[in-house]
């Protein structure tokens, strides 16, 4: 059976899809973050990460920890910027605090303060207090007592690179180990709270939508350059620009005018 362009064009959608509620999109996560279904939730996560790991299972244990300890475990997050969670890491931790709280670096509920810190605040805008909620010195204990595979083999797969499929495979089935033993603990064992004023910044703005004079593309006039009299989105400008890696946010230096010339070649590829 092949699908005609008439279908591709015309998606299906739910009976009252376009009259529901937003909170209603989330309502099957909900019931499980309501009755912190520890274990639902992992496997939730699991499956937008990618794999199951120890790193999620505190993000899952920190955000069910923080939203309880400010009482908007039943609350529902529609994504409009009233609800943030400000995380200081950029590891699996994030996934798991992005997916259970709905603050996600789309909707700019998300905050990333690049401090390397397993931790995360949970911040309401219409209060002046929030909870930060961070990762304890013994959560490789804890990990080690469930999952005792788990660091050495990290060290060989992730750190050094030099794993063969076969420890790339063990190493996966001792995250999953490691992981489901975590979520399986009193939260006190490796998570501590604390109440504390948070630094919040304003609502994302709306801004002027420009397009380059060089390749041609849209974008937000606050990131353009000038020059010569035309106005240059910053790939085909050669500048500097912050990026988001795994080594945290780094400044990536300015390109030649010939990467910059390589960059719009790619694009008319």
């Amino acid at each position: 059976m092949t699908m005609s362009q008439n279908d591709l064009n015309t998606p299906t959608v739910p009976p009252n899809f376009y009259s529901m509620e937003n909170s209603s999109l989330r309502d099957s996560l909900y019931e499980t973050v309501i009755h912190e279904d520890r274990m639902a939730c992992l496997l939730r996560v699991g499956e937008f990460h990618g794999h199951l790991c120890p790193g999620i299972a505190l993000g899952i244990m920190s955000t069910l920890t923080g939203l309880r300890e400010m009482g908007i475990l039943h609350a529902v997050n529609n994504g409009m910027e009233d609800m943030l969670a400000i995380v200081e890491t950029n590891a699996c931790f994030t996934d798991g605090v992005q997916y259970i709280s709905g603050c996600t670096l789309g909707n700019n509920a998300l905050i990333y303060r690049d401090f390397g810190k397993t931790a995360v605040t949970f911040a309401l805008r219409s209060r002046s207090l929030a909870v930060r909620v961070r990762v304890t010195s013994e959560y490789a204990r804890v990990i080690a007592e469930g999952s005792p595979d788990f660091f050495p083999l990290m060290e060989k797969v992730v750190r050094d690179r030099s794993g063969s499929g076969e420890d790339e495979a063990a190493f996966m089935r001792a995250g999953r180990q490691a992981a489901v033993y975590l979520i399986n603990q009193t939260a006190d064992r490796f998570l501590s709270t604390a109440i504390v004023e948070p630094l919040l910044p304003p609502y994302a703005p709306i801004t002027e939508t420009l397009v380059c004079s060089a390749c041609g593309e849209p974008f937000m006039a606050t990131k353009g350059v000038s020059a010569d009299g035309k106005i240059l989105c910053r790939a085909c400008a050669g500048h500097a620009h912050p990026q988001v890696e795994g080594g945290g946010i780094l400044s990536v230096p300015p390109a030649d005018e010939g990467r910059a010339s390589n960059f719009r070649a790619q694009l008319i590829k």
